[in-house]
C-alpha cells in the first residue's frame, strides 16, 4: 500500500514566522519594562547620625603682644558697645609698679581709719564684711575648694574696693598728710596709665569668650565657601583643640559671639545619594548636650570628587554648645513628594540624578534628595527648568 505524503504550503510558514515575531516582540517589551519604572508620588522620613563641626558667628580681636592683661568681665558674659572688657599692661611692664600703688591704696586707707577715730558708719561696716566673705571665697577657690569663677569673684572685689575709696572720701575730712597721700596716689596712678591701656568692645552685643582652639579664622561665618571636606574631617577628628598659629604681630584677645546665629559642617560621600537639599529645613538634636530639637535650613553644599561638606544654618539660642567645636548629631527629615528606588538614582561627577525615557530618547535630570530611607527617596529636580512628575518612566541601572 502506498504511503500519503504531507505537503506543507506557503502560508503555514507564514503563520510559523508571525508567530515567532510576536513571542520575540513580547520578550523585547517585557525586557524594556523591566528596564522603567514609573516616578511615584509618596513621603518618606529618617534620620541621619553625623559628627559635626560648629561655625560660630564671632569676630577675634587681635591685638600687639602684652606682658599682661587684667579681665573687667567674665566669660560668658553679655557685653554691649563701648564696654570696657580688659587693660593690657605694654610689654615691659613691671609688677613693682603696681606693687607700689596698692600700697599707697592701703596706706591711705590705714590714715582715713585713723582720722574717723574707730567711728565707722554702718555703710562702711557692710562694705567691710562685704569685702572680706570675697576674698575668703577667692582663698578657697586658689585652694581648691570651691567652684565659684575666680574672674567673677575678682570683679566683684574690684567693685567692691572702689566703692569704699569713693565713700572713704565723703566720709573722711583729709588733713595735711592726706593730701599729700592723695597727690602721691594720683602720680603713680598717671605712672601705671603709662604701662596701660582700657580695651573697650566695638563689635556690638555679643557674648564675650576668652578660649580659642585656633580655628577660629577658617572655621568663620564669612569663609563657608572655603570650607572643605579636609578640613572638616580634621575638626571633628581632632576634638575641641588646635595648634594657635604662632604670631609676632598680633595674639588674640578675646571673641565676640553672636548666640543666635550659627552653622554646622558635616562630611558625607560622594558616591551617596544622601545630602542636605538647599533651602530645606531639618530638625537636628544634639546628642549629650540637649533634649531640644532645633531647626536649622541647609545652605549650598560643597561637593568635590569624593566628597559632600553639608551645612546648616541656625537662628536660635546656641545654649550649652557655645564652648565646643563638635558635636555628634542626629539629623532628621521628612518629605512628601516625587519617589523613586535608590537604586535608580546615579552619581555623576558627584551629583546625584535620574535618566528619564522619552520615547527613544533618554535624558538625565539632577535631582536634589529631600528624605530617604534603606531603600527609596523623595527627590526633587535640581534646575527649575527641569521637569519632573509623578507618572514619568525613570530607566533602572
Amino acid at each position: 500500500m502506498a504511503k500519503s505524503r504531507v505537503r506543507l504550503k506557503g502560508r503555514f510558514f507564514m503563520m510559523i514566522l508571525i508567530l515567532v515575531g510576536f513571542i520575540a516582540l513580547v520578550v523585547i517589551v517585557a525586557n524594556a519594562l523591566k528596564k522603567t519604572g514609573d516616578i511615584e508620588f509618596g513621603s518618606l522620613g529618617a534620620d541621619l547620625e553625623v559628627n559635626a563641626a560648629i561655625i560660630r558667628d564671632e569676630k577675634v580681636i587681635m591685638s600687639e603682644p602684652y606682658e599682661k592683661i587684667t579681665f573687667d568681665v567674665v566669660e560668658g558674659e553679655t557685653v554691649n558697645n563701648d564696654q570696657v572688657i580688659a587693660q593690657l599692661y605694654k610689654r615691659g611692664y613691671q609688677d613693682e609698679t603696681m606693687v607700689t600703688l596698692l600700697n599707697l591704696q592701703k596706706q591711705i586707707y590705714d590714715y582715713q581709719m585713723q582720722l574717723l577715730g574707730g567711728q565707722q558708719p554702718q555703710e562702711l561696716i557692710d562694705l567691710n564684711n562685704s569685702i572680706d566673705e570675697v576674698e575668703k571665697q577667692i582663698r578657697a577657690v586658689s585652694r581648691g575648694q570651691s567652684t565659684l569663677d575666680m574672674l567673677d569673684l575678682e570683679q566683684t572685689l574690684k567693685d567692691l574696693d572702689n566703692q569704699r575709696v569713693a565713700l572713704m572720701q565723703t566720709i573722711v575730712t583729709p588733713d595735711t598728710t592726706l593730701t599729700q597721700l592723695y597727690t602721691d596716689l594720683r602720680t603713680q596712678q598717671n605712672v601705671m596709665s603709662s604701662w596701660k591701656r582700657d580695651i573697650k568692645n566695638t563689635s556690638g552685643t555679643g557674648i564675650v569668650s576668652f578660649y580659642f582652639d585656633g580655628y577660629e579664622q577658617v572655621l568663620s561665618v564669612n569663609k563657608l565657601s572655603t570650607i572643605n571636606s579636609a578640613l572638616v574631617k580634621t575638626v571633628v577628628n581632632g576634638g575641641n583643640t588646635a595648634k594657635n598659629a604662632d604670631s609676632t604681630s598680633e595674639v588674640p584677645l578675646y571673641r565676640i559671639i553672636n548666640n543666635t546665629h550659627w552653622f554646622i559642617a558635616f562630611v558625607t560621600s560622594s558616591n551617596d545619594p544622601m545630602r542636605l537639599a538647599e533651602g530645606e529645613q531639618y530638625s537636628v538634636l544634639f546628642q549629650n548636650y540637649s533634649d531640644q530639637q532645633f531647626t536649622a535650613t541647609a545652605r549650598a553644599s560643597q561637593v568635590s570628587e569624593n566628597a559632600v561638606v553639608n551645612i546648616l544654618e541656625f537662628n536660635t539660642d546656641i545654649g550649652k554648645l557655645i564652648g565646643t567645636r563638635t558635636a555628634a548629631a542626629t539629623i532628621s527629615k521628612s518629605a512628601q513628594g516625587l519617589v523613586v528606588p535608590l537604586k535608580a538614582i546615579e552619581i555623576v561627577a558627584g551629583v546625584p540624578g535620574i535618566n528619564i525615557a522619552y520615547g527613544d530618547t533618554v535624558l538625565r535630570v539632577e535631582v536634589d534628595i529631600l528624605a530617604q530611607d534603606t531603600k527609596k527617596a523623595v527627590i526633587r529636580a535640581h534646575n527649575a527648568s527641569d521637569n519632573l512628575t509623578a507618572g514619568m518612566k525613570y530607566l533602572k541601572p
